[in-house]
């Protein structure tokens, strides 16, 4: 059991119950707070994701002669098995070496949707850039930030868009019969959380996160005190352990001056490497190249991977013509931003923690104080990636631009990367809560050492 004396005032995030089509349970879409979209038509999703199919869209879209709309199309050239099948997703559109969607036109158009109307188009693609977790407590709706139009802001609310989505989620669910997650989620060590006293924590997370007479980095460090405080609790008190907090508490200590604690030149060098792991991911066009760019590529990442530990050297950035000078990306003044860049930081944030997209099955089974650990250390993570995409462009500070590209990074890198669920990226979560490095990165970007 745990307690807190404050919840959530952000804006209602449950509306009405919608029947799906699954023996005909209700399941209650749980929405995340503040979060537009629209598609945009960017084809920004077909020039970096992977396209999955089901056998059944396979059968359908392998009937049809693309030769005409792909010069030199063959069936083979265009589809491929997964080696794991997630699911019930048991074949991949092959993308073009250089990237794109093979069916994606000049216009950045689906050829699909032009041919044979929006139905026909994959599921993942018009699923994309939502995603669903199943719980006990309801199904909790998430959108991914490595999308233009999310993380700009573009389009209406979700909350505007409640019947498109029921609808949407109904299909997901009889595409893909989704795993639900288990009746208790694993907190810590060995104490495990009941979802109704996840979600009351979760509450004060996110009042925590809206409070915005506190910026941001303390903001995380009151979040980062709330979870911590409980985990510690638990480890010493056992499984069967009665864990609180005083949230009050908790913002007097971060409001007050803060002591921000040198940072070791290990983890020093560590944060920088933890900020390389996020652009680090091979693209699905990867598996297109011949043996020799495929070795360009590890051999790239390798080197990029150098540079940015050694805090030295000029490197290239995904997405990005110019190169980005790794030493002006860490000296640069990441504690001041734009209230737009702010603004968008704490949409992220508080997207990721009521859409339960930090621990469980949507974060390679990490506990949950594990998970918001490494959330927390996202924020610098972005800021980072945002410093070396300004420096590419020849800017001595960070714009809202730059921040957008750092979320869409990290975003990505959360949700295809599947390094974050190895052993070297555990490994390195554990030294970080051991010597609470997150934490003393966040007091320095807040007190602006």
């Amino acid at each position: 059991m745990i307690r807190v004396t404050s919840g959530y005032d952000g804006g209602e995030r449950v509306w009405d119950a919608v029947r799906v089509d699954d023996g005909g349970d209700m399941a209650k879409l749980i929405l995340p707070p503040g979060i537009r979209y629209t598609c945009i038509r960017c084809g920004a999703c077909c020039r970096s994701l992977e396209v999955t199919l089901t056998d059944a869209e396979h059968e359908r879209l392998a009937g049809r002669d693309w030769s005409g709309d792909v010069a030199g199309a063959t069936t083979d050239g265009l589809f491929a098995r997964i080696r794991r099948p997630r699911g019930k997703q048991t074949w991949r559109l092959r993308p073009r070496p250089d990237g794109p969607c093979r069916l994606l036109d000049e216009a950045g158009l689906c050829r699909v949707h032009s041919a044979l109307g929006y139905a026909a188009k994959p599921f993942a693609g018009r699923l994309f850039p939502f995603r669903f977790t199943v719980t006990p407590e309801g199904v909790f709706v998430g959108v991914r930030f490595n999308c233009p139009a999310v993380v700009h802001g573009k389009g209406p609310l979700l909350e505007q868009q409640k019947g498109e989505i029921a609808e949407l989620y109904e299909e997901y669910a009889r595409t893909y019969g989704p795993p639900r997650a288990r009746e208790q989620v694993h907190f810590f060590g060995r104490l495990a959380l009941s979802w109704r006293d996840v979600l009351r924590l979760e509450e004060q997370l996110l009042a925590f996160l809206v409070m915005r007479d506190v910026d941001l980095p303390r903001r995380l460090l009151a979040c980062q005190g709330l979870v911590r405080g409980f985990a510690q609790q638990a480890a010493g008190g056992g499984e069967r352990s009665r864990v609180g907090a005083d949230p009050n508490a908790i913002l007097d200590e971060v409001r007050g001056p803060l002591e921000a604690r040198p940072l070791r030149a290990i983890e020093r060098r560590m944060l920088r490497l933890f900020a390389a792991s996020f652009i680090g991911a091979t693209p699905p066009s990867y598996r297109e190249l011949p043996l020799v760019g495929r070795l360009g590529t590890r051999l790239g990442n390798f080197v990029r991977r150098t540079k940015i530990g050694a805090g030295v050297g000029r490197i290239r950035l995904p997405m990005v013509a110019e190169r980005a000078s790794v030493r002006r990306a860490w000296a640069m003044d990441k504690s001041r931003l734009a209230p737009a860049s702010s603004a968008m930081l704490e949409r992220y944030f508080v997207a990721k923690v009521a859409s339960q997209d930090f621990f469980g099955q949507a974060f390679f089974g990490r506990p949950f104080a594990e998970g918001f650990d490494f959330l927390a250390a996202s924020y610098w993570a972005v800021l980072w990636l945002a410093a070396a995409h300004a420096s590419a462009k020849g800017r001595e500070s960070l714009e809202p631009n730059d921040v957008a590209y750092g979320i869409g990074q990290v975003d990505y890198a959360y949700n295809y990367l599947g390094e974050f669920g190895g052993r070297a990226a555990r490994l390195r979560s554990a030294v970080f809560w051991h010597w609470d490095t997150v934490g003393a990165a966040l007091a320095g970007l807040a007190s602006g050492a």
